[in-house]
């Protein structure tokens, strides 16, 4: 083998290695951006959280929302952020690993399935979420009482809801969107 041949096979040999370490490389770095853009989304969901801590029990203690409830509107648009940000994540989720997505998988069931706002707002724009209309649909969560979506997504006529102990109480989610 020529002197020529050995600088040919090491340059190829040094191309294929560079672009197995670029795509390595590039991988972490997408996963590093998911996680921050996860964690910065959780933050505008912090401050708003600080800012009004009048709101925080319909989306965590499972206070259900009355229609003269004076911030209404503010916990509407707060629905609106964390699902929004939930379907995010879902959409994402690949991008997390395993454990990652399972940690996700938990908390988006667990706090959709005992807050009424969220379930309410769900209701009303169900074809704004196809990711979590599947994993809703995967989990059997059921909305609150009287709760029925809109939209192009069918879930259904559905009672009762989740519990913060994992339990579901009620009538599954029938039809859910298609993958």
């Amino acid at each position: 083998m020529e002197s020529s041949d050995i600088l040919a096979v090491v340059a190829i040999v040094t191309a294929v290695l560079s672009a197995i370490y670029s795509h390595r490389l590039s991988r972490r770095a997408h996963h590093v951006s998911t996680y921050y853009g996860v964690i910065g989304l959780f933050r505008e969901l912090d401050k708003t959280f600080l800012e009004y801590p009048e709101i925080r029990p319909y989306f965590y203690d499972g206070k259900p929302v009355g229609d003269d409830e004076p911030d209404r509107h503010r916990i509407r648009a707060a629905a609106e952020l964390i699902l929004d940000t939930f379907e995010w994540i879902w959409y994402r989720r690949k991008d997390l690993n395993a454990k990652g997505e399972e940690g996700w998988r938990a908390y988006i069931v667990d706090t959709f399935s005992s807050s009424p706002a969220l379930q309410h707002h769900y209701a009303s724009s169900a074809s704004w979420y196809p990711g979590i209309t599947r994993l809703i649909a995967e989990h059997g969560i059921a909305l609150a009482d009287g709760m029925v979506s809109s939209g192009d997504v069918s879930v259904g006529g559905r009672r009762g809801r989740g519990r913060f102990d994992g339990a579901r109480e009620g009538v599954s989610i029938e039809g859910a969107a298609n993958d």
